[in-house]
């Protein structure tokens, strides 16, 4: 795909306007292909000051976009010969033996448990037919944490111990899934997450900005987190960027948490859309991505799930109503989306409005990336869609 100055100038406007309207207050777009990068652009600020506009090497969370990490170093497991995909996951992890699934609560209030069959895989981990859920999403797992059952997102490791919402391998429901799977990714690997991230992925590949935690002396390149009040945009009460040092967290989460720069993230995404390459750096086998773009969940939908915390959410429609299946870390686009992306593509998306695709089949990436709660709100959405339909030479 030979994408042409106009459409890259086009797609600069669209994130300029964005925050020139108001709709955002930063507005980040990246676009590369396997040779390196096509676009990088910024508009906005960090804080909605604009005597301090922001820079191409913004800071910013990336949410569950370190998704995609987790898997990579999971299937470097799998590429090593030390992680079988279809082994039930308490061979690795004895914590999850004897889980149970929870169906409901009965009159009184109480859960209803029944037994797992048995543990989820980790290629069920990977595609979210595990069993594990998000309270964000599941009505009965939002139950669960408000009566002080279960924690939520935000708890560390305490927010592994949940019980399934449905028995392994029959449904699909995004989730916790990839957290258990970067704990697993610890248990094998002997090493903290981040210390494997940074030996196994980040520093062959350059991704020097890229961590669980905020370096103080980089501070002053982290976005800071809006929410949407209304109209308006207002800073965020929560989830703001904070400095800490490195290693100094108790739980890395597999699922969420790291920071990171368009530069470094394109630099991930590059890799993977050169069949898992790059220089010198050797991520993955081809045949692994080939896997990883595969439909892994076979007849089971990728369904909407409803929001259960309107402050963290719009209800859960990442494929914006088009068919799509699940891969190893990936959402896929069997049939291609409106947007401009071909048939077999993948994406997936952070919960503070950030979003990524990889277009193999024409040979091109693109991140959008802002700081604003609840997830898939309307105006970054716009913004996005705009920005990619630009990149791909199609009217807004």
């Amino acid at each position: 795909m030979a994408i042409q100055a106009q459409q890259l100038n086009k797609a600069k406007s669209i994130l300029d306007e964005a925050v020139r309207r108001g709709d955002l207050v930063f507005a980040a777009g990246l676009v590369g292909d396997t040779n390196g990068t096509l676009l990088s652009h910024v508009a906005g600020s960090y804080s909605g000051d604009a005597d301090r506009p922001a820079q191409e090497d913004a800071i910013f969370a990336i949410a569950s976009m370190t998704k995609l990490v987790t898997t990579v170093a999971a299937l470097q497991l799998v590429d090593r010969g030390q992680l079988d995909l279809d082994m039930p996951a308490d061979h690795y992890l004895p914590e999850l033996k004897s889980l149970n699934v929870l169906q409901g609560f009965d009159a009184a209030g109480e859960p209803i448990y029944v037994p797992a069959q048995r543990a989820p895989t980790a290629r069920e981990l990977m595609a979210h037919t595990s069993g594990f859920v998000y309270s964000i999403w599941n009505a009965d797992a939002f139950v669960a944490q408000s009566k002080g059952l279960t924690a939520g997102i935000g708890a560390g490791k305490q927010m592994l111990n949940a019980p399934l919402a449905f028995q392994p391998g029959t449904d699909w429901e995004y989730g916790i899934s990839t957290d258990w799977l970067g704990y697993l990714v610890e248990q094998i690997s002997g090493q903290r997450l981040m210390a494997y991230f940074a030996e196994h992925i980040f520093q062959p590949l350059g991704m020097t900005d890229t961590t669980f935690e905020f370096e103080a002396e980089k501070m002053d390149r982290g976005v800071s987190m809006m929410a949407r009040a209304g109209d308006e945009l207002v800073m965020s009460e929560a989830m703001q960027p904070v400095p800490a040092a490195p290693g100094s967290s108790e739980f890395y989460g597999g699922g969420g948490g790291l920071y990171s720069t368009l530069a470094d993230y394109g630099l991930l995404l590059r890799a993977i859309l050169n069949n898992g390459a790059m220089t010198d750096a050797v991520l993955l086998q081809p045949q692994t991505v080939d896997a990883m773009f595969a439909n892994q969940i076979g007849d089971l939908k990728v369904k909407t799930c409803p929001a259960q915390m309107p402050v963290l959410s719009h209800d859960l429609d990442a494929s914006f109503g088009a068919s799509a299946q699940w891969g190893l870390g990936l959402m896929l686009h069997p049939e291609g989306t409106v947007n401009g992306r071909a048939p077999g593509s993948g994406s997936w998306a952070g919960l503070f409005n950030s979003y990524f695709w990889l277009d193999r089949a024409q040979g091109v990436f693109g991140i959008f990336a802002t700081q604003v709660l609840p997830f898939l709100d309307p105006k970054a959405v716009a913004t996005m869609t705009a920005f990619e339909r630009a990149i791909y030479g199609l009217k807004s």
